[in-house]
């Protein structure tokens, strides 16, 4: 075992990081170069979140190794700080009397974790048990679902390794990448698109992950999806498709976008109205001559 990495992990054997070593050396050797200086941090997120959407990943194993390793590296930027103990707040509640009532502090603590993306918390929690992956808040929302919401892509990524269910789906019928969608989380997308989630998944109500995208006016977001195949001429069940959503809301990029992939500007609401009536209605002039122009 390389002796400056029993340094860094306090000399503890169960977590060296064997398959990076094995597997991995070049990534090993990098990260140790680059361990003290400001390039690390960097590094890591290169490392645990794909940009660019062509490479293979890692494995579970070898990318639970990098998290653990970034986590270690992230502590040692703040010394002073005290580690972290997820059963720290749940005093006078012991670790013990949480296992007896059957994990439900730990479940809480898990989503609270995905809340305000605590990688160390979340990390702690996972190696303990897989038992508290799909837990559920009043809302059905999943620790995933949670953090794909906030944007915590390191968390996001960790509890895909974990093997959160990408397909869990909310009260509502919504997934991670609807949320994920929505509030325009472009790395939070990829992440799990890489993870083969449902780029047409529909909530109850029919809405998909591109009419989210197309009704907030998140541009990559949504060339993101039309880029990886998704359907831009699903309709919800009020006939609305990303199209009507996005000439509704005005935002003329995403329009264009979509009548370039081949969006039907014939589709219309279960009212009569169109992607032209709608933007014509709510005075998106620009939008309103564009598809005219069409018709």
């Amino acid at each position: 075992m390389n002796e400056k990495i029993l340094q860094l992990l306090d000399g503890r054997e169960e977590h060296y990081p064997h398959v990076l070593e094995q597997e991995y050396p070049r990534i090993l050797a990098k990260i140790l170069e680059l361990w003290d200086s400001n390039d690390a941090e960097a590094y890591f997120n290169e490392l645990l979140i794909d940009d660019r959407g062509d490479r293979a990943g890692f494995p579970p194993k070898a990318a639970s190794e990098i998290i653990h390793l970034s986590l270690i590296h992230s502590r040692q930027l703040t010394p002073t700080q005290p580690r972290i103990d997820p059963w720290e707040s749940a005093a006078p509640i012991s670790k013990a009397v949480v296992e007896r009532n059957g994990n439900l502090f730990a479940n809480q603590t898990l989503l609270d974790a995905a809340e305000s993306g605590d990688l160390d918390v979340m990390h702690h929690l996972l190696q303990d048990g897989k038992e508290n992956l799909n837990s559920t808040d009043s809302r059905h929302w999943t620790p995933l679902i949670v953090a794909a919401f906030n944007g915590h892509d390191l968390v996001t990524r960790m509890l895909l390794e974990f093997g959160a269910d990408p397909a869990a789906q909310d009260k509502s019928g919504y997934t991670a990448l609807h949320w994920a969608a929505y509030n325009g989380q472009s790395r939070t997308v990829k992440l799990l698109l890489h993870e083969n989630a449902d780029i047409n998944a529909r909530s109850l109500s029919g809405w998909t992950p591109l009419m989210q995208a197309a009704t907030r006016g998140h541009l990559g977001v949504a060339i993101l999806l039309v880029d990886r195949g998704a359907d831009v001429n699903l309709s919800s069940q009020d006939g609305s498709t990303a199209l009507l959503k996005a000439a509704a809301n005005g935002h003329i990029d995403i329009v264009k976008l979509l009548l370039d992939k081949g969006a039907d500007t014939t589709i219309q609401l279960k009212d009569g109205s169109t992607a032209l009536s709608l933007a014509s209605k709510n005075g998106h002039h620009g939008i309103a001559a564009l598809l005219q122009s069409l018709s």
